[in-house]
């Protein structure tokens, strides 16, 4: 497999994600506006809005009243103060969890170079713009045939060229009556490329598009069967149209760039698999990537209501057929054994470009996400080359998911000494164990650390929250989560610790 322009790269980017590094660099090499500082962790007011928002908070805070509010920084702060009372937590001497935090860390470089490359370097193109506000009015009614690979491209085409028409051989190839369909507008996110064949090309009634190739191996054949114009009424409306489409011609523009700098980056290299290998770890990989509907709703569930990233760390390597020293593949004549593509796993989990697929896909879909975890590899090498692991944005969104973890591990630790030492056994809400044991152990931390917190109040002050619970992730990277799951440490809402924050 040789590398080329890779449309996968423009999903590395997500707009939740951005934020989460788009800040400037302030003041004493903080990025962001300070809300808190706890010893030598800051809290921004980005953070607060993010913790609170973009993931499901208790019912205790779940609100945007006073009390609430005061509940949320009081988890944050109390989540820093936890992080800072355990400077030798097991997590720290724990290689698994080391990994996973270079690989959160790594993730968010390479969306830097996204914005470095890309973002910042967009020049709106005016021509661009103006025919997409022709175009965002149209919605297009299309009619789509989905081809698995070449070979049945090669037998729609075929059949193409013996007079058969589109339906026919749709219905054929479908077995049904029911050819599929699909309503496009021109805001849709999808496949950049249909999106680009559809509206930058003037079409009549029954045209049938040249066949697409999706980044899964798939191709699409797409008849127009009509459209509809909605024009905008001029006034508020227009101005609210006028400004999500050039938001979405930035957002296109960027993801060109980017796709042009990282097939610079790959051009010529080469990706060879050591095909009997490799096909023995594909079968054995396939039962744990290709879970039932049931599991995957059980594990949906889980990541909703917990919050906390699921990982997939199993090892396959071992035993006659997936030797662990075996070559996996090679790229560019460098050999990556089973144990050392397992190993990377734990920093950058495997991302299908097919959300859904048979196991006789599954080693073509394994073999792109391959491709797609060393195209990811020589890109963090350039991020590394950058220095982007010393830019303040990034330094502190890798302190907030390595404070989360080593807080929330020292949380459980404690609620099961102090379980152990009053051979307490009885059955709580999480409330109650908050209440009874978190509580008390915040306020002497919040005593102890008192000379190193301080608090912006007057940026307190000005913060609003949102009431509608939300979970936000991301799709295309390999960890989805956008921010750690809600500090559930305490109840308190009182700010009487601390002092003043002086700019």
């Amino acid at each position: 497999m040789r590398f080329a322009s890779s449309r996968a790269a423009s999903g590395l980017l997500i707009g939740a994600a951005l934020l989460l590094l788009g800040s400037c660099e302030k003041k004493q090499q903080v990025a962001g506006d300070i809300l808190a500082l706890v010893g030598d962790r800051v809290i921004t007011s980005e953070d607060f809005m993010r913790r609170a928002e973009y993931t499901i908070r208790p019912d205790f805070c779940a609100g945007d009243n006073y009390i609430h509010r005061k509940i949320v920084l009081n988890s944050l702060i109390a989540e820093k103060l936890l992080a800072l009372e355990s400077p030798e937590s097991p997590l720290l001497n724990n290689p698994d969890f080391l990994t996973y935090i270079k690989g959160r860390q790594e993730q968010a470089m390479r969306q830097w170079l996204y914005k470095n490359k890309a973002r910042d370097q967009v020049q709106i193109d005016t021509t661009e713009l103006r025919a997409a506000l022709r175009n965002s009015i149209r919605t297009y009614d299309l009619q789509f045939l989905n081809l698995p690979d070449s070979q049945a491209l090669q037998g729609w085409q075929n059949a193409q060229a013996d007079g058969y028409d589109f339906d026919v051989v749709a219905r054929a190839l479908m077995d049904s009556d029911t050819i599929p369909s699909h309503e496009l507008n021109w805001f849709e996110r999808g496949d950049e490329v249909i999106h680009s064949q559809v509206f930058d090309n003037s079409h009549l009634k029954g045209d049938i598009l040249d066949p697409i190739a999706l980044e899964d191996g798939s191709y699409l054949i797409v008849k127009i069967a009509g459209w509809v114009d909605r024009p905008i009424i001029a006034g508020g409306e227009y101005t609210q149209h006028r400004k999500d489409i050039e938001n979405r011609v930035f957002q296109k523009q960027a993801d060109a760039l980017y796709a042009s700098y990282v097939a610079e980056i790959m051009a010529g290299r080469e990706l060879k698999l050591n095909k009997p290998i490799f096909m023995a770890y594909s079968k054995q990989a396939a039962n744990i990537y290709l879970r039932t509907q049931e599991e995957k709703e059980n594990l949906l569930n889980n990541a909703i209501w917990n919050s906390e990233e699921q990982v997939y760390t199993e090892s396959l390597a071992g035993g006659p057929e997936i030797p662990g020293a075996a070559t996996l593949f090679s790229v560019d004549g460098d050999p990556w054994s089973v144990d050392r593509f397992e190993s990377e796993l734990k920093a950058h989990p495997l991302v299908f470009r097919k959300r859904k697929m048979s196991n006789s896909e599954f080693p073509e879909q394994l073999k792109y996400a391959i491709a797609d975890l060393v195209r990811d590899r020589f890109l963090t090498q350039k991020a590394y080359e950058a220095g982007y692991a010393n830019i303040p944005n990034i330094r502190q969104h890798t302190n907030v998911w390595k404070d989360h973890y080593i807080s929330r591990q020292t949380r459980n630790d404690y609620v099961r000494a102090q379980m152990e030492a009053t051979q307490d056994s009885v059955q709580r809400s999480e409330n109650a164990v908050l209440e009874m044991y978190m509580n008390p152990y915040i306020d002497a931390l919040q005593s102890k650390y008192g000379d190193q917190i301080q608090i912006n109040t007057d940026l307190f002050e000005t913060l609003k929250l949102s009431t509608i619970p939300m979970l936000v992730s991301s799709r295309n990277v390999p960890f989805t989560l956008a921010v750690p799951a809600f500090p559930r440490l305490t109840t308190d809402n009182k700010l009487n610790y601390g002092r003043r924050y002086e700019n």
